[in-house]
């Protein structure tokens, strides 16, 4: 009869043939569990896809622990009397906890949808194109859906620093619970209350995703101001009666200024973000050593090695333009016509 061992699962003795067959477990103080009942045998398979069916259900009981870790109110247990230091103390690790998670776990899918939708954004015309718009409509719905949630996020980490914070000065504080949900929830009404223009064309995550979308889709134009590829409305002010300057996107240039092709492992100065060809800056400044001139065009700033570090994201970007160029030529081949 199969004997549990110290993790409550049985053992496979290695010289059967594949029959998997229960043998005692190597505890000193073996006990058998009288409700087990006698297992027949099973081949190996069946104890593979029981054990696959075990590992998936730990996962799903975990990812539901997960999201009971996160509905749950970590106040519900401080009640109605004043919060004390040690109540507050906990308060503020409640709002590094929402920090923690916004930046750990939130931001980084930010980078991903805009990795897809640029993906999508190489589909040139016909049925694809047609296809890939709809999708990066969806991708810029996603965008801002995420927005949105770190907004909330960011709502709660707030107003637990700031209860923390009129604990510290003396303030007495009763039904936290209360007034936590309350003003939780008037910040999230506010932020509900703003125009598309107001919630995402200031952030520079948004910012950057449309920038990306539209440099693969339009190669060699500078972006429009974003307000202006976010239509109005109401509540916005008119473009005319808008104090802000709207600035616009710049046209991104991924070729070296030394060998002016596209970029390979650029290194980036820190004293005027110029970018070069890791290869062809190095022989630059090696001919005679020490700082010389920045050889970007129009920048006076001195430079040496010690000022230029490795620039990963725009190496990514770079390998992604050199890709871009190489169909576009490829797309142009296949149209000329020979006679």
């Amino acid at each position: 009869m199969p004997v549990a061992g110290p993790s409550g699962r049985h053992r496979r003795d290695p010289s059967s043939d594949g029959i998997e067959e229960d043998v005692p477990s190597q505890r000193t103080d073996d006990v058998v569990n009288d409700d087990e009942e006698e297992q027949p045998r099973r081949g190996v398979k069946a104890v593979k896809a029981e054990k696959k069916n075990e590992r998936r259900k730990v996962a799903q009981d975990a990812d539901a622990d997960a999201d009971e870790d996160l509905d749950a109110d970590p106040l519900a247990d401080f009640g109605d009397q004043p919060l004390d230091r040690a109540q507050a103390q906990k308060i503020h690790g409640y709002s590094q906890d929402w920090d923690m998670m916004r930046k750990t776990k939130h931001v980084q899918f930010y980078g991903l949808v805009k990795d897809v939708a640029t993906t999508f954004a190489e589909f040139g015309e016909g049925d694809k194109g047609d296809k890939a718009e709809k999708l990066l409509i969806e991708m810029d719905n996603l965008m801002r859906n995420l927005m949105d949630t770190e907004a909330e996020m960011v709502y709660h980490n707030k107003v637990l620093h700031d209860l923390h914070q009129r604990v510290v000065r003396g303030e007495e504080i009763t039904n936290v619970v209360d007034k936590y949900d309350e003003e939780v929830q008037k910040k999230i009404s506010e932020y509900q209350q703003k125009t598309s223009r107001q919630k995402y064309t200031k952030s520079d995550e948004y910012v950057s995703y449309r920038q990306a979308v539209f440099e693969v889709k339009n190669p060699g134009i500078a972006m429009p101001p974003l307000a202006d590829l976010v239509p109005r409305e109401d509540g916005d002010e008119s473009d005319e009666d808008d104090e802000d300057v709207q600035v616009g996107g710049v046209t991104q240039d991924y070729k070296c200024p030394l060998s002016l092709t596209i970029l390979v492992e650029p290194l980036t100065s820190r004293l005027c973000g110029h970018s070069y060809s890791s290869a062809a800056i190095r022989e630059y400044l090696s001919l005679r050593g020490g700082r010389k001139q920045c050889p970007a065009a129009g920048c006076g700033k001195a430079i040496s090695l010690g000022d230029l570090a490795p620039n990963k994201e725009l190496a990514r970007k770079a390998k992604d333009a050199a890709r871009r160029e190489r169909m576009r030529e490829e797309d142009s081949d296949e149209g000329e016509v020979v006679e």
